[in-house]
């Protein structure tokens, strides 16, 4: 068995202390590996450059390790008790990574925990030892003694991430099950009962949605709120997220779009318990964390995830059927004013998720597309393809796969999921699956919702529409510049932060990095407050910043594309079967 010794080293200077120690019997030497990357966060993270001192006792005695690799160390060949002790940095404010002052301590295992090559399988025990700290949660699996927690093996130890400091405890009961909201943070005051009935309300109906057993007895979700934080992080019966303290809910007021954003994440990361950490690609099952796992079935354990993150918002009465067509409006909107979307498939996105998803630049939304959203919108295309042409749905899918892997416990291998998909349906899928995942050929979207009781248009809307649903098909607007860039408003003016291929702001000569601060002579210090009174095809003059150097350029601003999602009901039966609505 492998023991591990977890405690602050110091909080100022952001420092665990860690200490390993096991038995080592035979001739061979021991070897030391720190992960490369966490499951679920699909990025090279080279961890082991957060590693301050490492020392090494064998028998008590002291012993030399030697580094032969950015993660490795390589121990002498001797055998006895072993004593690997070693300090690591920790500020680092994500759910992937670690984090360590007076006020919390946070840690996800895969960034903190050597692993020994070949015995990964080995039983492990893990000592927290936290006295600065008030409280602490993880969902490891406690034993008689205090603050000792075991593991079946390697993987099932770093599948627990852990916060401590002031926490907020709200525990509900979900399905028979018990669950618990953990919060720390800065948070103020808020509606923590309606949060608790909220998240319960899509737990038990994700817990009803796929058959039993559930892939866990207990469930543990764990919230670090701050200043503009979103994020998450799927573990096998806990998750780890992070949120702006004002997505929490308000006493008196109704549901605001923050606040359903932080249900859909709360929904996403709960949904992965199913498909991820349950049904999971073979890629990623079998790595062994040093080097990069390539997969093209990314769009269907995140992008699959997305789609219904926000329709078990719906489906379990927390949100609205209209204010569910108002996110799905603006994820069409969102990928629709994506460039990249004509030139990268949906297969590529995934596989390259580890040099283009994971690592943006400026040029990014000219050459790809989010498996997340464009994946969404995939399986809403499947879906409804499905619910047309047989008795199923993709409902009917993901519970087959479900119960294939309690059955089996294995994962899926390159193109498995497509196959099963077309057993479990009984539908020939195949040139479904060639055009929406290896082709840029768009998505049969109006054709789609229409079968789901929704009408589809795009409309010519400022960008700052977002998408939306209607009661009625408004009029034709009228043509609107389109200033062909995004940016971010600073006080002297806009950064531009990309430039938009065969867009306005490219054919002007604009670069992302350049600072706009004036149009037309006037300050740009309210950027589309001015552009509002810009017309189509009129000549503006832009003067800006470019490497510190004062530059101008005339613009003659395109008309906006109709590229903004408008939906409307026309078909309440149809609807009321895909969301559920009773």
């Amino acid at each position: 068995m492998l023991h591990y010794h977890i405690t602050p080293a110091s909080t100022e200077q952001h420092l665990w202390q860690i200490r390993l120690q096991f038995e080592h019997r035979g001739e061979d030497a021991p070897v030391l590996s720190l992960p490369n990357w966490v499951p679920g966060s699909y990025m090279i993270r080279n961890f082991a450059r957060h590693i301050v001192r490492i020392s090494a006792r064998c028998n008590d005695e002291n012993v030399s390790l030697h580094q032969t690799g950015k993660n490795q160390w390589q121990a002498p060949p001797r055998t006895g008790h072993w004593q690997i002790d070693y300090q690591v940095y920790a500020f680092d404010l994500s759910v992937r990574g670690s984090f360590l002052s007076r006020e919390r301590a946070f840690f996800d295992g895969a960034c903190l925990l050597f692993r020994l090559p070949g015995r990964s399988q080995e039983a492990c025990q893990l000592q927290l030892a936290l006295p600065q700290f008030a409280d602490y949660a993880t969902s490891l699996t406690p034993t008689a003694t205090p603050h000792l927690f075991q593991a079946a093996n390697y993987a099932d130890l770093i599948d627990h991430p852990l916060e401590a400091g002031k926490l907020l405890r709200l525990p509900f009961e979900a399905g028979g099950i018990a669950h618990e909201i953990v919060i720390s943070g800065h948070h103020g005051d808020f509606d923590a009962e309606r949060l608790v009935a909220d998240v319960a309300k899509i737990c038990a109906a994700q817990l009803a949605f796929f058959p039993s057993p559930q892939p866990f007895d207990r469930y543990l979700f764990l919230l670090h709120v701050g200043d503009k934080l979103y994020g998450g992080l799927e573990h096998r019966n806990s998750t780890a997220l992070l949120a702006d303290r004002h997505s929490l809910p308000r006493r008196d007021t109704a549901a605001d779009e923050a606040y359903i954003g932080l249900l859909g994440l709360f929904s996403h990361e709960y949904f992965h318990a199913w498909n991820m950490k349950s049904i999971k690609p073979a890629a990623f099952a079998e790595s062994d964390l040093e080097t990069e796992a390539y997969s093209e079935q990314l769009w269907a354990f995140e992008g699959i995830t997305a789609y219904y993150d926000d329709l078990f918002l719906v489906r379990s009465g927390v949100i609205t059927p209209e204010q569910y067509l108002k996110l799905l409006a603006q994820n069409l909107t969102r990928v629709q004013q994506t460039p990249g979307r004509t030139v990268q498939t949906l297969a590529e996105s995934s596989f390259n998720a580890w040099t283009k998803y994971y690592l943006p630049n400026e040029n990014s939304p000219n050459t790809t597309v989010s498996y997340y959203q464009q994946g969404a919108l995939m399986a809403l295309c499947l879906d409804a393809h499905i619910r047309s042409h047989s008795r199923h749905s993709l409902d009917t899918v993901m519970r087959m796969l479900y119960a294939d892997f309690v059955l089996s416990g294995q994962p899926l291998a390159e193109g498995q999921w497509q196959q099963r998909a077309q057993e479990i349906t009984g539908l020939d899928l195949q040139a479904f699956f060639q055009a929406a995942l290896h082709t840029t050929d768009a998505l049969p979207l109006a054709e789609a919702l229409s079968g789901l009781g929704v009408g589809l248009i795009w409309h010519a809307l400022p960008h700052s529409h977002g998408g939306n649903v209607v009661e009625q098909w408004p009029q034709e607007p009228a043509a609107t510049a389109d200033f062909g860039a995004r940016f971010r408003q600073q006080a002297d003016g806009i950064l531009l932060t990309h430039v938009l291929n065969g867009g306005s702001a490219e054919a002007a000569g604009l670069c992302a990095g350049d600072l706009v601060i004036a149009l037309d002579q006037f300050a740009c210090t309210d950027f589309a407050a001015r552009w509002q009174s810009v017309a189509v095809g009129q000549i503006v003059m832009l003067h800006y910043f470019r490497h510190g150097v004062l530059q101008h350029t005339s613009m003659r601003p395109q008309a906006i594309a109709a590229d903004t999602a408008l939906l409307k009901i026309e078909d309440h039966s149809a609807l009321a079967e895909w969301l559920w609505i009773r």
